[in-house]
């Protein structure tokens, strides 16, 4: 039988082991960002390409928000989207200081091939990782997220 202290200690390495690791995604997720990806597009392109094709279209500023990005980046990552024909804009007709911005087919067929490449390697790599503990992973990081969220 395992005595109260003992128990805290592996608790708290545990929690120890967590933040590290938590750290160590967040440098990963940041050299993805920095890397492109299929088709020469960065993963905040491919985020806010997922919206639009979930959504049908967006304002440049939700999409900034889905990114990750300031206003004045996703202003310029539409620029370059736009110009490979990847996603088109046009002012709001309720206000026409809104910009909203769609997916062409092209863009639609960009994010279709993105998706089976993001989904082969997730069931590659996660093929060996039960059901329930994707499931626990995901309360986890949902429970991480609020902590960080301050909530």
């Amino acid at each position: 039988m395992t005595s109260v202290s003992e128990q805290t200690l592996r608790r708290e390495l545990a929690l120890q082991q967590v933040r590290l690791t938590l750290g160590e995604l967040f440098g990963a997720e940041r050299r993805l960002r920095g890397r492109e990806q299929g088709r020469g597009l960065t993963l905040s392109q491919i985020r806010a390409l997922v919206v639009l094709e979930q959504e049908n279209d967006a304002t440049a500023g939700d999409l900034a928000k889905s990114a990750g990005l300031n206003p004045a980046s996703m202003t310029a990552m539409l620029d370059q989207l736009e110009s490979n024909g990847i996603v088109v804009r046009r002012r709001s007709t309720d206000d026409r200081r809104v910009c909203m911005v769609s997916l062409t087919e092209t863009g639609r067929a960009v994010v279709g091939e993105e998706r089976v490449r993001w989904q082969r390697l997730w069931d590659e790599h996660l093929k060996d990782v039960s059901e329930q503990q994707l499931l626990d992973t995901v309360q986890v990081m949902q429970t991480i997220t609020r902590l960080l969220d301050g909530q």
